[in-house]
């Protein structure tokens, strides 16, 4: 199982082309969805609660909506990558871990891992 980003990333690079660019293409969604559902849940990629606001409720990270409607990984060739809809969204991701940041969520390396699997002859 990929421990971190860079492991995953050497994991894939491993793989033949046609093999890698199919595990990118089945990767890119999913790990936009399981962002999303991190996002939506209140909760961080790592499934931690994300800290109470000032006024002692939970934050929302809500403001305009963009950085949750815009946020997505793309498959390019045989990488997958996040696009950011703005500057302030890695301020989110270092502060409240909207997307991970070194170390991969388990349950992210798993799921990858299965993609991996079934794309293997």
């Amino acid at each position: 199982m990929a421990a971190t980003i860079k492991d995953l990333k050497a994991k894939i690079k491993a793989l033949p082309v046609t093999l890698a660019a199919e595990v990118a293409k089945q990767g890119a969604p999913l790990m936009t969805q399981l962002t999303d559902q991190a996002f939506d849940g209140g909760r961080t990629v790592y499934d931690d609660a994300r800290p109470l606001g000032v006024d002692g409720q939970a934050l929302s990270l809500k403001k305009s909506g963009r950085t949750r409607s815009q946020m997505r990984f793309e498959r390019v060739g045989t990488r997958i990558r996040c696009v950011l809809p703005s500057k302030y969204a890695r301020y989110l991701i270092g502060k409240y871990s909207i997307l991970p940041n070194g170390a991969l969520p388990v349950h992210w390396a798993r799921a990858l891992t299965e993609i991996v699997k079934k794309v293997r002859p």
